[in-house]
């Protein structure tokens, strides 16, 4: 195909936690593959650059980001604040891969994430437009509305607000977290955009929701920000009415962080709830992208439990696979769904209101089926890598003249 009218054709830096990401449980490497493979279709040229290759790949042109020594300054401070330290050893490795990006295969734009403000200390030593996705800010990570005092989540919060200020642009997976942080941090006057996450539109002999078996599918971290304790209490009311439903639990366990209480990880979890119930949960940690793309094919039911999702990675996958889909009402997610049109939205933090529109689905398949057909659609429309590279293109075409 030819690229994007907006503008000539782009050399594009990438920065992604893991290429091409097959075997690494992780949403912005998801989201980072599945834009190249739009960008590579609508003839840009792009580079990866990454730390972590974890699977065969062909794409022609990569940075590996190798690791560094730590050098002496970065070890005396990593004795008293290791993410001090290692902050360090990661802008210089990044700078460095930057360079030879530049070098080697002449990008003029990097698009990389806001974590721990790598992006800032990168564009002070570059000379190319840096352009930050914003897949979670650390502020949004708070166990507690305030912003903490001290130690690392203060320190890391510190870095990521005064990365923003340096760069060239920002795009942001959703107006929800693009305004909220605006609101927290402040932004710089730069170009702003909302653009979404991409998702292959897998070839299906059968939509998910199609399937008859009462099975409900969860892909997600056992953490707070998932909702994974809310998750296992809405399964325990749906299973105490249903006699023959099953949970599938896929991800790793990161444990919930609560206030003024140890840290509650999932077999303490599930050893609360009684055995009847417990049994009917299977929990497979983690699992390669093709293996979850299996999965989703089998479960006519997808739940996302978040307390707040920067974009929800997750629930596009699911609506992809043609996936019924109960999500909270969280960030990106109500901007992705609409509400008993393509899938149910209830309230972050209400099991109950979760298990009632699961069982709602489980007892009207027509319903299932009608929001999985729409769901599948919505996607095609909106999210494909072709759709969303584009959109990406024509932005960083504007930062690039300017």
């Amino acid at each position: 195909m030819n690229p994007t009218p907006a503008a000539r054709p782009l050399r594009i830096g990438l920065l992604t936690p893991a290429w091409p990401g097959t075997a690494t449980a992780n949403g912005i490497a998801s989201a980072t593959a599945h834009l190249v493979q739009g960008l590579d279709a609508i003839g840009h040229e792009v580079t990866i650059l990454t730390g972590m290759i974890d699977g065969p790949h062909a794409h022609p042109r990569m940075v590996e980001l190798l690791p560094l020594p730590f050098t002496l300054s970065e070890r005396l401070t990593g004795r008293f604040f290791p993410d001090r330290g290692l902050r360090g050893v990661d802008i210089r490795k990044l700078t460095m891969g930057t360079r030879q990006a530049i070098a080697d295969h002449g990008i003029e734009v990097l698009l990389m994430e806001e974590s721990y403000g790598w992006a800032g200390a990168v564009r002070a030593a570059v000379p190319i437009p840096v352009v930050v996705t914003l897949h979670g800010p650390q502020w949004l990570h708070r166990v507690t509305p305030t912003p903490p005092r001290r130690g690392p989540d203060a320190r890391r919060e510190s870095w990521e607000r005064a990365g923003l200020q340096r760069v060239d642009a920002i795009i942001s997976p959703s107006r929800d977290v693009l305004d909220r942080t605006r609101a927290e941090w402040g932004l710089p006057d730069v170009p702003t955009t909302v653009i979404g996450n991409a998702v292959a539109l897998p070839a299906l002999d059968m939509l998910a929701a199609q399937s008859a078996e009462p099975r409900l599918l969860f892909i997600g971290r056992f953490d707070r920000i998932k909702g994974a304790d809310v998750l296992l209490d809405a399964f325990a009311r749906i299973a105490a009415v249903h006699p023959e439903v099953r949970l599938t639990f896929v991800g790793p366990d990161s444990g919930v962080v609560q206030p003024d209480r140890p840290r509650l990880h999932l077999a303490e979890a599930l050893a609360r709830l009684p055995t009847t119930i417990r049994d009917r949960i299977d929990v497979l940690g983690h699992r390669t992208r093709d293996e979850i793309s299996e999965l989703r094919r089998n479960h006519p039911i997808t739940l996302l439990a978040s307390r707040y999702e920067t974009f929800g990675v997750a629930l596009i996958e699911a609506m992809a696979a043609g996936s019924a889909v109960v999500a909270t009402r969280a960030g990106g997610c109500a901007e992705i769904l609409r509400d008993g049109e393509t899938g149910l939205l209830v309230p972050s933090e209400d099991a109950p209101a979760m298990a009632e529109a699961c069982l709602r689905l489980l007892a009207d398949p027509a319903l299932a089926l009608r929001l999985g057909h729409a769901a599948r659609a919505e996607v095609e429309i909106r999210f494909t890598p072709e759709v969303i590279a584009r959109e990406v293109a024509t932005f960083l075409a504007r930062i690039c003249r300017r």
